[in-house]
């Protein structure tokens, strides 16, 4: 991809990371429009259907969405290792193209299950191999987290966005927007060069030093002789003709694997147990008469999701990263257990007609927004931060299959108790407050600090100890897509 010699390195790699974003806002369209569309095809006068849907049948649309999600995550990091994560995330925007199609051409409730299917792959795979690429391509750790931040709040818009498209815009132009969004990033993403870190893994020198090029905005024949930019090409290399001596593939204990397995589940899993998608696709049950109309309830919970991950944006990059999770988990679990109070006893309290109308839909809309700032974008950033290349991908990939199959069963639970009244509410607002409490505590002795930390103190600090040796030795290693020495 051709483009002008001022154009720097970083501005590249933003470039790069807001296409492939697409993929995110793509799923999130996917998932806002989805709680009006279940009520459409159960219309038997504006059903785009030629059969009008039951409930039931509504019911698995969500279902089907994680359900598929967790078969995407579960084969995009060997994927990724094996064909590159460029040509993974290309599979999935095709993937979303024909999700769009699917609900365009639909006139069966199949047909429907299908869109959600395909749709549901290319974002399982997406939110696990993007980070990857984000990390592969920045030029540095920093560069990286504010990258990789910016990914919850393309996933925000989108659900933003499809809520409002859902509720007031016809439905044939909803599909057309969402295959033009899909159709700009299989048409963009081309384009943009594959990671340098997976032409390292296939020994390919001439294509390695392309991409890094490329991403390190080295357009001039004479910037090739940069100082910065001889040394990052100099140690892929030595990367490249002395594997066997760095940190990266030397043999790792099975106490320091533990503890980057629990980690690696800790973030993913409990970012989804904390209820942000089964509150939003069921955000009509969890509010009931509360609040303003069913539509405005689902736009303030949506807009936010979008101000917490603003927020993350803007913040998260310059705050230490476990007093960030923890905060942020302990807020959002306040909000949710003040919620389960109120359903539970609320009857009993003498609040005030605003109160009792209105404190719902905020307690709600606090939650999710605390959750947008914290444990969502940092799910990615600390599991990025903390575990070895060696391990991520494989690792994120097989926890973050675990956390869309419990969101699964979550939701197809809720479709079986589904019911306005608190006692079938308050189990699973308990069960999103606990999962936030522990996320919060459990971070304080389990995570190290990652932010403006070199990588070998965060893995001593895990208990990594070379094989053979009482310290962690000197060399100089490639470690989730950045150059880092450890002493």
């Amino acid at each position: 991809m051709c483009l002008p010699k001022r154009v720097s390195g970083a501005s590249i790699q933003s470039v790069s990371t807001a296409i492939g974003n697409l993929l995110c806002f793509n799923f999130g369209l996917i998932f806002g429009i989805t709680p009006a569309h279940m009520t459409l095809y159960e219309s038997e006068i504006k059903t785009p259907l030629n059969v009008v849907a039951d409930p039931t049948d509504t019911a698995l649309l969500t279902g089907y969405l994680f359900l598929s999600a967790a078969v995407g995550a579960a084969l995009s990091g060997c994927l990724a290792l094996r064909i590159g994560p460029k040509s993974v995330l290309l599979c999935c925007g095709l993937l979303q193209i024909f999700s769009w199609f699917c609900i365009h051409f639909g006139f069966d409730i199949v047909h429907i299950y299908a869109s959600r299917i395909f749709g549901g792959v290319a974002a399982g795979a997406a939110f696990v191999v993007l980070p990857i690429f984000i990390n592969e391509i920045a030029g540095n750790r920093d560069k990286a987290a504010r990258l990789t931040f910016t990914i919850e709040l393309w996933r925000t818009l989108g659900i933003l966005s499809g809520i409002i498209l859902g509720f007031y815009v016809s439905y044939d132009y909803v599909n057309i927007v969402g295959c033009i969004t899909s159709c700009a990033f299989s048409l963009c993403f081309p384009f943009v060069q594959e990671s340098p870190h997976y032409y390292l893994r296939k020994g390919d020198v001439a294509c390695l030093e392309k991409s890094l090029r490329w991403y390190r905005g080295i357009r001039d024949l004479d910037d090739r002789e940069k100082p910065e930019y001889l040394l990052e090409l100099a140690e892929f290399k030595a990367q490249l003709k002395d594997q066997g001596k760095s940190i990266g593939s030397s043999p790792l204990s099975h106490c320091y694997v533990v503890r980057l397995i629990c980690v690696s589940f800790l973030l993913t899993v409990c970012a989804k147990m904390s209820g942000v998608f089964v509150e939003l696709n069921y955000a009509a049950d969890f509010l009931g008469r509360t609040g303003s109309s069913i539509q405005l309830n689902y736009l303030i919970l949506a807009s936010a999701q979008c101000v917490g991950a603003l927020m993350a944006r803007l913040f998260g990059p310059h705050l230490p990263r476990k007093l960030l999770l923890c905060l942020s988990s302990l807020l959002a679990a306040t909000a949710v257990a003040a919620l389960a109070l109120f359903k539970q006893f609320g009857h009993n309290w003498t609040l005030g007609i605003w109160c009792e109308r209105y404190l719902p839909i905020v307690l709600l809309a606090c939650q999710l927004l605390f959750i947008s700032f914290g444990p969502y974008p940092l799910a990615a950033v600390i599991s990025s931060e903390v575990i070895p290349t060696k391990l991520h991908d494989l690792l994120y990939s097989i926890a973050s299959a675990f956390s869309w199959l419990l969101l699964f069963g979550m939701i197809e639970g809720f479709n079986a108790v589904k019911t306005s009244l608190s006692p079938g509410l308050l189990p699973y607002l308990l069960v999103f407050a606990a999962a936030s409490i522990f996320v919060g505590l459990i971070s304080l002795p389990l995570l190290p600090e990652t932010r403006n930390r070199r990588l070998s103190a965060v893995q001593r600090e895990l208990g990594y100890v070379e094989q053979g040796a009482r310290h962690v030795a000197k060399t100089t290693d490639i470690i989730n897509g950045h150059i880092a020495t450890h002493l």
